[in-house]
């Protein structure tokens, strides 16, 4: 499947950026800035253009286990008496879940230690106590871009303010920087460039000042940045842990069973898995409600939908993705959102969609219910078909697919995909 990963990424930092706007308090565009700050240095340093869309690519995702963390601190807190991680631990934590879940991607250089040690300090005073000899040049560009972007207001492009994080970035040097990042900043950073950093020019800048990448993935590859991307979503709340990789696992199974093609297939599970990043940006009082909503709560949860919508639309050459996504909860008699879509403008593919959510939710354990049995599932999902809400021949074909649903695997050639 031929995909260009960092445009994925891209899109997917708005969700991401949701989540560090609650936890952490940055302010929304701070994984691009971070981007862009690593490039503008990184050029100067004389990166090549693959180390430089890796760089970008980390530094979107150098956050990437907020979410993770956010639960596993939860059930400590359970055993602990309700005392939270301390900041030096959230350090860790963070950074070492982080590394691991990159090493599911595919990039083109070496990025070894760059999520572990991106709060590393240059003299040894970071969480791991690396000093910059021993840490990545990209772990140390996302330190830098990370502190400045959370110490100053980037959207600010006087001449005051640059000077301000001049100053600020020259101080440091030798206990936070690095002289080699510093001296890369101060080549790389002009008064001209400040304006890069707005939300109506960094998108551009992003993908300007590296050639584009549009490779081939192998399936298992694929299925590797849907999981990642999966388990950040799911992981904003433990109610709903394993909806958006169960909704991809059987997405898959349904695209099996109509015979799609090997390409259509993944790219139906990347759809699966990315069907609820919409999610990331509601906050988690609402979504974490463990009772019901108010009226007012369910409208703001119900926006999850038109926010996966925004958040994939501008994905060049993945409108087929984006529609199967962000459509999953259209109905054919109209009465569905975002769109109010009906049977005429929806396709098979995101009729099905729509049935494999409603599947997974009612199956899910959640804190007001156990799941419901696959017969029990099967009754309400006949009964929406009634309604005209949802096909009654995909619900057929649901029905035939999870009656005995057991882990198999499908082949496709020479790869093997494996649901779990």
């Amino acid at each position: 499947m031929k995909i260009n990963l960092n445009e994925i990424l891209y899109a997917f930092s708005l969700g991401l950026d949701a989540a560090e706007v609650e936890y952490l308090g940055v302010t929304p565009g701070h994984s691009k800035r971070i981007a862009a700050i690593g490039i503008l240095a990184g050029k100067t340093l004389g990166l090549t253009d693959n180390e430089l869309v890796d760089l970008a690519a980390y530094s979107i995702l150098h956050d990437n286990a907020l979410t993770e963390f956010n639960q596993e601190e939860i059930e400590y807190k359970k055993y602990n008496g309700g005392r939270a991680y301390s900041h030096e631990d959230f350090l860790i934590r963070h950074c070492t879940i982080g590394e691991i879940n990159t090493k599911l991607l595919p990039f083109r250089t070496n990025n070894r230690d760059v999520i572990l040690l991106h709060h590393e300090n240059a003299d040894g005073s970071g969480p791991f106590q690396r000093q910059s000899q021993r840490t990545p040049i990209k772990a140390q560009l996302i330190h830098l871009g990370d502190l400045i972007d959370t110490h100053f207001n980037l959207l600010d492009p006087s001449e005051d303010n640059l000077n301000a994080i001049l100053y600020y970035v020259r101080s440091n040097t030798g206990t936070l920087f690095s002289r080699e990042v510093t001296d890369a900043f101060y080549g790389g950073v002009k008064k001209k460039q400040m304006k890069i950093f707005h939300p109506s020019n960094i998108d551009g800048f992003l993908r300007g000042t590296v050639r584009k990448h549009a490779d081939e993935y192998s399936p298992k590859e694929v299925e590797n940045l849907a999981t990642l991307i999966a388990r950040i979503i799911d992981f904003k709340s433990h109610y709903t842990c394993k909806h958006s990789l169960g909704v991809a696992q059987k997405a898959l199974k349904m695209a099996i069973h109509f015979n799609y093609p090997e390409d259509k297939a993944i790219r139906y599970y990347l759809a699966g898995a990315l069907h609820d990043v919409g999610k990331l940006m509601i906050h988690n009082d609402i979504l974490k409600k463990p009772g019901k909503l108010t009226d007012e709560e369910y409208l703001v949860m119900k926006s999850h939908a038109h926010y996966t919508y925004e958040i994939l639309r501008n994905l060049k050459g993945m409108q087929d993705i984006t529609a199967w996504a962000s459509h999953h909860h259209e109905k054919l008699n109209g009465q569905g959102y975002p769109f109010g879509l009906s049977e005429k403008d929806l396709s098979q593919e995101e009729r099905t969609m729509t049935c494999v959510d409603i599947y997974q939710a009612l199956t899910e354990e959640r804190p007001y219910k156990t799941g419901f049995s696959h017969n029990q599932t099967m009754q309400m999902l006949y009964e929406m078909a009634r309604r005209g809400e949802i096909d009654e021949t995909i619900v057929d074909a649901v029905h035939y697919v999870f009656q005995f649903d057991n882990p198999q695997a499908f082949a496709y050639g020479t790869e093997v995909l494996t649901t779990r």
